[in-house]
């Protein structure tokens, strides 16, 4: 399609009500990526690139969509001295609100929201850095197992 994606969306206020809505999906969007990363980085092995490769694949069949595309060029990006972007950004995040809207709304309708809910608390967490810090230091990581890297891919993906 081409053009502007517009539509009149009801009485004054409807489209930011819609716009709040889409955000929190994406939040969900987005710590389902962030999960997957985790799991190829961290679980498997694999390096940047391969990320990037594997999300571009991803991207030309049903998972086609704008976040999946941004995010294999992310994987991809580097800063002038050669270093991986992804690799330098610290990993705690802020909230502006429509997460959380999002998810007040959908309590106050009698609707689930589980992914969106998980994705909230995630961005919570995420922003208490200073506090994971102190827990890494009392608390071990989990020992990871080998892996069968095409399951586990194809998991992912599903």
């Amino acid at each position: 399609r081409t053009g502007p994606c517009v539509a009149y969306l009801g009485p004054v206020g409807s489209g930011n009500y819609v716009k709040t809505v889409h955000n929190g999906i994406e939040y969900g969007d987005m710590q389902l990526i962030a999960e997957v990363y985790d799991v190829l980085k961290h679980v498997l092995g694999m390096n940047n690139d391969e990320i990037a490769d594997l999300f571009a694949e991803w991207n030309k069949g049903e998972l086609q969509s704008y976040l999946i595309e941004i995010t294999e060029k992310i994987f991809r990006k580097k800063e002038d001295d050669g270093s991986y972007t992804v690799d330098t950004i610290l990993d705690k995040t802020g909230m502006k609100g429509t997460g959380k809207w999002t998810i007040q709304e959908a309590a106050e309708r009698g609707v689930a929201a589980p992914t969106m809910a998980a994705s909230l608390d995630s961005r919570m967490i995420s922003g208490r850095k200073e506090e994971r810090v102190a827990a890494s230091k009392v608390l071990a990581a989990p020992t990871i197992e080998q892996a069968d890297r095409a399951q586990v891919i194809s998991d992912l993906r599903a």
